[in-house]
């Protein structure tokens, strides 16, 4: 199986950390034998415009460079002018059995005209739930032209992938793909991502997300102050992330009068991301608004208990008060009754348990990559009719 993979959400040399789980699943793919050329869209506005090969973690990346106008203006026809760099840059499209674009736009609009053009069947993958972009851009003049394109390109598609059910569902609204629709779920390194042997004696809660509203990180924070009241005085709150809202959040710790035992880490490397949770109490993204976000399964695969909310993805790996906690979204009571039962030493050992038990047994990158595979699989006979 020879597979090119078009994502814009991929390493650069400056941004190593950009889109990791698409490099992750890329690797896995390759560990399992499948031939894989990754293709990363970068326009001409991006810092790194003149790069255009790098070798990543024994990935080689190829760099396609085109030309897209400012903001959003003109957005439904990106895929289009990525479509025609694409053309131009000496790729041998016919030599590959199927397209991987990672998003209706515009890796999926233009693996849909190379899928035309070349005879090749493509497949869309969709990681996060603004999945026709009219989210993002509700406010352009252009959103119902940029939706409409994102429609096509679902509809046009020879199979999609969505990242948990509810990736799916919000596609199902406005596109019937239950024929060729395929949950594969985020996967992690658990050679990475592991429990420690022995925990530092600090006692912490950690939450790594971008600080911005949706992430719950406000909810988070007067959980905590509430447990914090409650006189658990051992125990920190571990912030990882930047964002818009930082100085925001930093004002509501000062007014809670918790300043004392809540430290922000801002920008955390992954490798140390992976340390930060081995010895971690607890983890908590009271997020509501995700389609599966993987640190759930990387702070479940590092043995601690996770709390996710219901409806967004996580709560269809997590059973709630077995291998990890479920909320309701913006419920502060709901979170501080899940931090409240750390004192409850035997409930979290056995929760870290099976956390890790559930990560291990179906939730690797190895796991994704063979559903993946199998994915393709079936999209390739379907196509040649055997």
């Amino acid at each position: 199986m020879k597979v090119l993979y078009i994502s814009g959400m991929y390493p650069t040399p400056d941004y190593p950390q950009k889109g990791i789980f698409c490099h992750e699943q890329v690797k896995a793919l390759k560990q399992i034998g499948v031939d894989v050329d990754v293709v990363v869209p970068m326009t001409i506005y991006d810092k790194e415009y003149k790069t255009k090969k790098w070798k990543y973690e024994d990935v080689e990346i190829q760099y396609i460079r085109f030309f897209k106008l400012p903001g959003v203006k003109g957005y439904e026809h990106i895929g289009k002018l990525l479509y025609y760099s694409l053309l131009l840059s000496g790729i041998k499209f016919q030599e590959y059995d199927i397209i991987h674009a990672d998003a209706p736009l515009p890796a999926g609009d233009a693996a849909s005209r190379l899928a035309k053009k070349y005879g090749i069947p493509f497949v869309v993958h969709g990681h996060g739930l603004d999945v026709f972009f009219d989210k993002s851009y509700k406010d352009a003049q252009n959103c119902k032209k940029i939706a409409e394109v994102c429609r096509q390109v679902y509809e046009r598609a020879n199979a999609i992938a969505g990242v948990s059910q509810k990736v799916l569902n919000c596609i199902q609204e406005r596109v019937d793909i239950r024929e060729k629709g395929y949950v594969i779920y985020n996967g992690v390194d658990t050679t990475k991502f592991f429990p420690a042997s022995e925990k530092k004696k600090e006692k912490y809660i950690l939450a790594v997300g971008n600080l911005i509203t949706l992430k719950g990180h406000d909810d988070t924070i007067k959980a905590f102050a509430q447990l914090v009241d409650s006189g658990v005085k051992d125990v920190r709150l571990k912030i990882a992330g930047r964002g818009p809202l930082e100085t925001e959040l930093k004002d509501m710790v000062e007014r809670l009068g918790i300043s004392s035992y809540v430290d922000f880490l801002g920008y955390v490397p992954y490798d140390k991301i992976a340390e930060l949770m081995r010895n971690a109490s607890l983890f908590c993204l009271p997020s509501w608004y995700e389609a599966l976000g993987c640190v759930y399964l990387e702070a479940m695969a590092s043995g601690i208990p996770t709390i996710g909310c219901y409806g967004n993805g996580i709560d269809e790996i997590i059973i709630d008060g077995s291998n990890g906690y479920l909320v309701h979204e913006k419920s502060c009571q709901e979170i501080y009754n899940k931090m409240a039962l750390l004192c409850e030493q035997n409930k979290e050992v056995c929760i870290s348990k099976n956390a890790r038990e559930t990560v291990q047994s179906q939730y690797t990158w190895l796991d994704s990559a063979k559903v993946l595979n199998d994915m393709y699989s079936c999209v390739v006979r379907n196509i040649h009719g055997n």
